[in-house]
């Protein structure tokens, strides 16, 4: 799951990435598209439960918010959907997966300094410690989820669509009241 926040006025509105989690999710929707070349690209529909790291670890709170129940709206959408490319049967496959991604936003970094300036190796070793640190809280939040959402049971039954039968089903949770 890619973590962001909405951005300000400095950066046009734009959301910005905080970093990549591993979450469980509910899988509403899978698509394959295939492109004039032959090859195809397989996207899938998900809701994450818990994905909003705005509050958190402000004023050092530890605030998920409100979990994400899925949900159709009245023209049978499933809402509120997230588009992956990919789906992992295990957390250490999703892990690995994440830290590469996250690997390369702190690489990316180096886009953001001016190479004109005389103390630039100085500017990237403050953005390098302040991703670090918003790395930080992204593993916390991770770990938070993960013990929230430790009950969201996998069914046995697998998807039987004529493709791959990759996609378990999970069983929505209940509420208790």
């Amino acid at each position: 799951m890619e973590l962001k926040k909405r951005g300000g006025w400095s950066v046009g509105y734009e959301d910005i990435t905080q970093g990549f989690i591993v979450s469980k999710c509910y899988v509403m929707e899978s698509n394959i598209v295939y492109h004039s070349d032959g090859s195809n690209e397989i996207t899938h529909k998900v809701v994450f439960p818990f994905e909003n790291i705005s509050c958190f670890g402000a004023n050092d709170r530890q605030i998920l918010g409100n979990e994400n129940i899925p949900y159709y709206d009245a023209c049978n959408n499933p809402r509120p959907v997230n588009v992956v490319t990919n789906l992992f049967d295990s957390y250490e496959e999703a892990k690995i997966v994440a830290e590469e991604r996250n690997g390369k936003l702190k690489n990316n970094l180096i886009f953001e300094v001016e190479m004109s300036e005389p103390d630039w190796k100085e500017t990237l070793e403050k953005l390098e410690k302040k991703f670090d640190k918003r790395l930080e809280l992204c593993y916390l939040f991770e770990q938070l989820v993960l013990e929230k959402t430790s009950d969201m049971k996998i069914s046995k039954q697998l998807s039987t669509s004529g493709q791959k039968n990759f996609v378990k089903i999970l069983e929505p949770m209940r509420k208790q009241v």
